[in-house]
């Protein structure tokens, strides 16, 4: 006769359940890996041999080709199918070095490493949803114990009571006690019975609570969480098995002409492979991967209910179903708030990511990920709490008397949050800092109920005007009241810009017109109050960094610089204790050099406004009424045309004669994704 089986505990199960889970997906990775690198090895091999074939192809063909005897074109002669023949085993030799190029590429890629930090990535999520149900099962563990305890000391108060209750109906007193002290002891032990039983019910019901929690917990587990992990590890780390297989029959389609049978067979096996079956059949396997069947209620001893109860409120601690349903009702209010204000969320950093520069990459990538993980653990309360829910709706408990207001609530903050974030969006409340979600832990959201909120953004910082800039970006004007900026040249800003940063401009050549702020650089021109004594004890002016040409110059031999009448000249670093000798050094147009500096008027710090012939000059006009189109690049853009009357930077032209329009409402289109000049890191404004 066999012994009885031996009971484990529902924690080690589960346990030992999720390490075998673990161990067999390491393997089935394992095993993938390997067929990676043989993949990479057999590229490799197949390479050099491709390549040693085709050259020996080539020179085989080549003193054949030479020979005069044999330069036949007409293909209907031995010598004409002969050379077409030669012809083609060159083509042929060709072909197997362009397949040898392949599979040398093949064999150069790092799909193991990927593989493996997609499996390391992967794991984590698993373990990490494993940690939370193993949790749940000790936490029912915990309750069944303390519901055991409760039953037996129950049952020996029980059978005290009985045992005192028969002696007094027998009159069996003794000589030691007398019928009142049995009285009295028998309403003791009938007060302590009374008390044992409400402790009873109420770790029974705690226990109940968390019995449907931890299943439902292994449900959704199984259900949902399980198979999403898999299905993004198995897809993501199929793609870098699919490539090498699709590459080498195609390869073997285009360069084996004997073999075609072989790769046609061997493309369309690859063609034909469906990793979402895979993964269902593998799922669907008898195995560890199997849901584990759900957790029963054990009565306990003699007690036989299985259904919660309600108790009569008191003040001894005891549980009370209306306090739990109050409880559950307002988390799954926070939960649903959580969600709903957790995918906003991930919508409005996939779009910063998108835009985002690559440096901020990583930091965006972990707010998402802290966002995913907020979500499903708001997911994975939702479910528990669905399941207490239904519980003790069923225990006869009005659960929409407190479910409904709490959802209703709910709802009506998430749709205000929607309308005001839509509302933002609208009147493109926007900064060109990018918007930051204000993600904390999990944990501590849980206790407070607080949520993802989005900081206001930073108020723009204000520039002196006029200040110089720098052009990172070219642009082609698209109105007659716009300005054509080439990459790396100098501008005069002369108006701020509105809420969609068009500022109005004036180039070398004295043109004036609005350009997109973003397309600029504005080199921080301002000097440090506290210094300037110390640093100039001679009482000199300060280093300008900016020269207005006051007169046109024509360089005389190459060490000069030429520039005309109004042209903006950035000045080099002059020796501190150099002789001025009344050549400056400077750059122009992209060139270096000296000129006089008697033709020329220094810029101090942000220059100051220029004078103006007319006092009395009309309103500047303001930016065009549409979206200016995207940039061009420096090579193949035109060359923005001279306006008549604009030739000198102090003289107002035709531009600034225009009457005021309604400024647009929408920003200018975003600069090109490419790296600003190294000699002006700063960011742009």
């Amino acid at each position: 006769m066999q012994p009885p089986p031996r009971k484990v505990k529902p924690a080690q199960e589960v346990k030992l359940r999720f390490l075998e889970q673990l161990s067999i997906l390491q393997t089935r990775q394992q095993r993938e890996a390997e067929l990676l690198e043989d993949i990479r090895s057999y590229s490799k091999q197949r390479a050099a041999i491709e390549r040693e074939y085709g050259q020996a192809l080539q020179k085989l063909a080549g003193p054949f080709l030479k020979r005069e005897g044999q330069r036949s074109g007409d293909s209907r002669t031995v010598f004409g199918a002969w050379r077409c023949l030669l012809d083609a085993t060159v083509a042929g030799g060709q072909t197997r070095l362009q397949a040898s190029d392949r599979y040398r590429d093949l064999a150069g890629g790092t799909g193991r490493s990927a593989k493996e930090q997609v499996l390391r990535k992967g794991t984590e999520c698993l373990q990490r949803a494993q940690t939370e149900v193993l949790q749940s099962v000790r936490e029912l563990s915990r309750s069944r114990k303390l519901y055991g305890q409760r039953e037996r000391v129950w049952a020996l108060a029980q059978e005290k009571a009985a045992d005192v209750q028969s002696r007094l109906n027998r009159s069996d007193h003794g000589i030691f006690h007398s019928r009142t002290s049995l009285q009295k002891l028998s309403t003791k032990l009938s007060a302590q019975s009374a008390q044992y039983s409400q402790q009873l019910r109420a770790a029974r019901n705690e226990y109940l609570l968390n019995l449907v929690a931890t299943n439902a917990h292994l449900e959704h587990y199984y259900q949902e969480e399980l198979p999403a992990l898999l299905k993004a590890l198995v897809s993501e780390l199929s793609e870098h098995l699919r490539d090498p297989l699709t590459l080498l029959s195609r390869t073997e389609l285009e360069a084996a002409e004997m073999v075609l049978e072989h790769a046609r067979h061997s493309g369309k096996s690859t063609s034909q492979v469906n990793w979402e079956q895979d993964v269902k059949l593998f799922l669907q396997e008898p195995g560890v991967f199997s849901p584990t069947p759900p957790q029963q209620f054990q009565p306990a001893g003699a007690d036989q209910v299985c259904v919660l109860e309600r108790g009569a409120g008191g003040m001894d601690g005891e549980s009370n179903l209306e306090k739990e349903v109050q409880r559950w009702t307002s988390r799954a209010a926070r939960d649903y708030k959580i969600q709903h204000h957790g995918h906003r969320v991930l919508q409005r950093l996939e779009q910063r990511r998108q835009q985002a520069p690559e440096r901020e990459a990583p930091g965006i990538e972990l707010r998402l990920q802290e966002v995913r993980e907020s979500i499903r653990r708001a997911q994975v309360s939702q479910v528990k709490g669905a399941a207490r829910l239904a519980l003790l709706q069923g225990a006869g408990l009005d659960v929409q008397l407190w479910l409904k207001p709490a959802m209703t609530q709910a709802q009506d903050e998430v749709e205000q949050e929607r309308r005001l974030s839509e509302a933002r969006l609208s009147q493109k409340d926007l900064s060109p800092t990018a918007e930051d979600a204000e993600l904390s832990d999990f944990d501590e959201c849980e206790e407070t109920g607080e949520l993802f909120e989005e900081p206001a953004p930073p108020a723009l910082a204000t520039r002196p005007l006029p200040c110089p800039a720098h052009v990172v970006f070219g642009y082609q004007a698209g109105r007659e009241d716009e300005l054509t900026i080439t990459e790396g040249e100098w501008l005069e800003v002369i108006e701020e810009g509105d809420a969609d940063e068009w500022v109005k401009a004036r180039n070398q050549h004295g043109e004036v017109g609005f350009v997109p702020e973003r397309y600029l650089n504005f080199p921080d021109l301002s000097l440090p109050e506290s210094g300037q004594h110390s640093n100039n004890p001679s009482g000199a002016e300060p280093t300008a960094f900016l020269a207005c040409a006051l007169y046109g110059y024509t360089g005389q031999s190459e060490e000069e610089l030429s520039f005309p009448e109004g042209a903006l000249i950035r000045l080099l670093p002059r020796a501190q204790d150099g002789v001025d000798d009344g050549f400056w050094r400077g750059e122009f147009g992209g060139h270096v050099g000296v000129f006089p500096s008697l033709l020329v008027e220094e810029l101090l710090g942000p220059p100051g406004p220029l004078e103006l012939s007319d006092p009395e000059m009309l309103p500047s006009p303001s930016p065009p009424s549409f979206s200016p189109p995207a940039p061009t690049s420096a090579l193949d853009r035109p060359h923005a045309p001279a306006l008549p009357g604009d030739k000198v930077l102090g003289c107002p032209g035709p531009l600034d004669m225009m009457a005021p329009r309604l400024r647009p409402m929408r920003p200018p289109p975003p600069p090109p994704a490419k790296a600003p000049d190294p000699g002006h890191p700063d960011s742009l404004t």
